[in-house]
């Protein structure tokens, strides 16, 4: 019972922290970051976009290893389909949103996508 109580700490944490890292991030570090003018990478419209796609994509990662944890805790009987199903959407999505918001341009799209697809593979494989 302490083991559950510790993980759902530990979930909880992660959960604020990601929510405190793209939130507070996205209003005191990025909007800031790019309305300063003169810094030739920034005013890239790519370079800004990978900026804030890396950004947030560090909370979605932080909750999908939250999801890990509750389904570690609590004895989930599909442990493998958790770990492999969370992991195949949020990297597929990435992988896909990347793609489309960068129009091809960003060199981390199609590793992204390929882990997500890799990870629904191995899902599907006995």
């Amino acid at each position: 019972m302490v083991f559950q109580w510790l993980i759902v700490a530990s979930i909880a944490a992660l959960v604020a922290t990601s929510l405190v890292h793209s939130l507070g991030g996205e209003i005191y570090l990025l909007r800031p970051l790019f309305k300063h003018r003169g810094n030739r990478v920034l005013e890239h419209p790519l370079a800004r976009m990978v900026l804030r796609f890396a950004w947030h994509l560090t909370s979605i990662c932080w909750i999908v290893l939250a999801v890990i944890l509750y389904a570690l805790a609590f004895d989930e009987p599909h442990l493998r389909t958790v770990i492999l199903g969370s992991v195949s959407l949020s990297f597929t999505g990435a992988g896909l949103f990347d793609l489309i918001a960068s129009r091809g341009r960003h060199i981390g799209w199609p590793l992204l996508l390929l882990t997500g697809l890799f990870a629904l593979a191995a899902l599907n494989y006995d």
